[in-house]
């Protein structure tokens, strides 16, 4: 679903009683607000040492993710939530680069301090419905802790 449509339907089901939609997404935004420090990331089935985490934070303000590392922080992603499916949707926005505008869809899990996302990144081929990220997919998986501000 492209971000249009994503923030029509998400506007309608406000509009028309989506409380539940609603308080969810407010409550899980709210969790994620913060700084997150990258434990763990694989992509394509390769994981990435952890030498080149060493220093690489997300943090989250309001809709928008930005990535701190080696000391700089830009503005990557702005972000969309449906809390309410049985696994937890993202739609991922890319802000900046050749591919700005381009919406990933992936899920993610809130467990306590701790967050996953598993984020697709081939437009054509479905959402992950795992936090998996096999040889040979497209598919992103980070593993991330809160940091204590």
């Amino acid at each position: 679903m492209n971000l249009f449509a994503t923030c029509t339907l998400t506007s309608t089901i406000l509009l028309i009683g989506g409380g539940d939609i609603s308080e969810a997404i407010k409550k899980d935004k709210a969790a994620l607000q913060g700084t997150w420090k990258v434990t763990a990331s694989e992509s394509k089935g390769e994981k990435v040492p952890e030498a080149d985490l060493k220093d690489l934070f997300l943090i989250i303000r309001g809709n928008a993710i930005f990535i701190r590392e080696g000391g700089k922080t830009e503005e990557n992603f702005s972000f969309l939530l449906d809390p309410l499916k049985k696994v937890k949707e993202i739609d991922v926005t890319l802000k900046v680069g050749p591919q700005k505008g381009r919406t990933d869809q992936g899920i993610y899990q809130i467990d306590g301090d701790t967050l996953k996302i598993c984020i697709q990144s081939n437009k054509d081929s479905p959402r992950p419905r795992e936090f998996r990220s096999p040889a040979g997919s497209d598919l992103w998986l980070v593993t991330l802790q809160r940091m204590k501000e």
